[in-house]
């Protein structure tokens, strides 16, 4: 087939599917010719490919190329490696950062509709799933940072939306009579926490996919810290479906207490 018969074949093909948009033509070093398309499928989030034929080959090659975070080329290589044995991939390391390409080639005397199809479908998958990568990595190092350490007073995580549960009514305690603090006239209505230095004991750890907390037991309320998985933290007080906790740095926030097995 001919450079032109392939350029020809690939534009009918891609005018007649629905999740394939052409973004234009473009120059690409070494090829005959090569469109920048991008992948819509449903249900699915938008990835830009590279459709080309290189010079003298006896190929059509469908390429996808991004950029990850540092620290999460294993997870990247990972996914590579999972794939079908036409999507191959690589890691690239450089003084600018670190990408990943990833490509499928189809050979002349394969090419037909299907295969086209099937190579854009599967370089769109893998980019989705190295987004994936790319999204858990970010996630994970804003976590670490949110979170509450021994140096650091914890940081405001970015708003989200409140937990799915709703607190079951609970009997409101009886009014102490000392609930209400007067004025210099008697100390305030609850014993001051001691010290963490002093008594603090873990009584859980926070569970592998993290915890939100909260500054007050209220869903309506600002979410103040993200707790990394694995962090130990005292439960010392429960009502209803909320856990305070507090861990060895004497920082405290609220919890679903459910989720770390709490029981009301």
């Amino acid at each position: 087939m001919t450079p032109e018969d392939v350029k020809q074949s690939v534009s009918e093909w891609y005018s007649s599917l629905d999740e394939l948009e052409l973004l234009g033509e473009r120059s690409e070093p070494g090829a005959d010719f090569a469109f920048a398309l991008r992948s819509v499928a449903a249900n699915s989030s938008p990835v830009e490919l590279v459709v080309l034929q290189e010079q003298g080959a006896d190929r059509l090659t469908v390429r996808h190329t991004a950029s990850i975070a540092s620290g999460s080329e294993d997870a990247a290589q990972e996914v590579l490696d999972a794939r079908p044995g036409w999507v191959t991939g690589t890691v690239e390391r450089g003084w600018s950062g670190t990408s990943v390409t990833v490509q499928s080639r189809i050979y002349h005397d394969g090419l037909s509709k299907n295969a086209f199809v099937q190579a854009t479908s599967e370089v769109a998958r893998t980019a989705q799933l190295l987004g994936a990568v790319a999204t858990a990595a970010a996630t994970a190092r804003v976590s670490a940072q949110a979170g509450p350490s021994e140096s650091t007073t914890p940081q405001p995580a970015q708003p989200m939306p409140a937990p799915s549960f709703t607190p079951q009514p609970q009997p409101q305690p009886q009014p102490q009579p000392q609930s209400q603090p007067q004025p210099q006239q008697q100390p305030a209505p609850f014993p001051q926490p001691v010290p963490a230095q002093a008594s603090w004991v873990p009584t859980h750890s926070v569970p592998p996919q993290g915890l939100r907390a909260w500054a007050a037991p209220d869903p309506a309320g600002p979410v103040v810290a993200t707790l990394a998985p694995g962090l130990p933290i005292q439960v010392s007080e429960v009502r209803g479906a909320w856990a305070r906790v507090i861990c060895s740095n004497g920082w405290t926030g609220w919890i679903d207490g459910r989720i770390i097995g709490v029981a009301a």
